[in-house]
């Protein structure tokens, strides 16, 4: 198997492969064609595994801090390996050995912490100072207030939008039923007066005028309407009622001498009364006027 030469490794062991080409002869086989790497700097590949100087780095960098700095837990499960084999396809069961490797390791760091006398839960009387202060809350909670009642304000813009768009609608077809009963109406009107109508037609246009007691039974006219009835007449024409035919020009039994022939009373008349005397005209009283001037 071949490589680039790592300067930095040392103690290198050379181990050659036989067989087909693996994935890193492929991958530099693919540079050296793009010109990315030159033939001079491949040489055999060294695999390195230098245990005691990757302890010594281990060393150097681990820095020993009390567990409560770190807090790190290591939870071993021992899973079989049969069922391991079923687990690595399934993840479902993955997921079920994540959840239960994680419930037991918070379990033990719990444990080991009540140990240390260290609580875990906040306590009922527990204050905590706020990140942001009361204006920068107060200036939060108007805004959110009128972003709500802006949002309330669209809501029923768009409301009342949609209420009068389907009053228009109602009123339309309200409107258009009416003129299609006229329409029905006046067309059954005209095959009634024309003699064409059918019955059920006739019998929609039946209106009765004569008042119904409760019983069914019609009503009956006092004598008071009656005496009304024929002394004022009871509807048909009045205009020329009162006018003169020849028969009652003729007539002359209703009139009556002692009635008829004494002269109207009038307060120049009436000296019983002690009535007042008539006022002048208007051409009488402008002579007098104009007499009395000349005097």
């Amino acid at each position: 198997m071949i490589v680039l030469e790592n300067p930095l490794l040392e103690d290198a062991i050379v181990d050659e492969d036989d067989g087909e080409n693996s994935v890193e002869e492929m991958e530099i086989v693919g540079a050296l064609k793009s010109g990315k790497i030159s033939e001079q700097g491949i040489k055999t590949i060294s695999h390195v595994n230098n245990i005691p100087k990757l302890k010594e780095r281990l060393e150097a960098i681990q820095k020993k801090l009390p567990w409560i700095e770190t807090m790190d837990v290591t939870v071993d499960l021992k899973v079989p390996t049969e069922e391991m084999k079923l687990v690595i396809n399934d993840n479902f069961k993955q997921e079920m050995l994540f959840y239960k490797q994680s419930q037991i390791g918070a379990q033990q760091s719990i444990a080991r912490l009540k140990s240390l006398g260290i609580t875990t839960q906040r306590p009922e009387d527990f204050f905590a100072e706020m990140v942001k202060s009361d204006e920068h809350m107060k200036r939060i909670k108007e805004k959110l207030i009128s972003k709500q009642l802006t949002m309330e304000r669209t809501e029923k813009v768009t409301k009342m939008r949609k209420m009068k768009k389907l009053g228009k609608k109602v009123q339309q077809e309200v409107l258009k039923k009416r003129a299609e009963d006229k329409k029905q109406m006046l067309d059954n009107v005209k095959k009634i007066r024309k003699g064409k109508a059918d019955q059920e037609e006739t019998d929609n246009f039946e209106i009765n005028t004569e008042p119904e007691t409760s019983s069914g039974k019609k009503k009956e006219i006092n004598r008071k309407r009656k005496a009304k009835d024929s002394k004022y007449g009871f509807g048909g024409k009045k205009k020329i009622a009162k006018k003169n035919t020849q028969e009652s020009y003729k007539d002359v039994s209703s009139f009556s001498s002692r009635i008829h022939s004494k002269p109207k009373r009038s307060a120049k008349n009436d000296k019983r009364k002690g009535g007042k005397p008539q006022r002048p005209g208007k051409i009488k009283r402008a002579n007098m006027k104009s007499k009395s001037k000349s005097k």
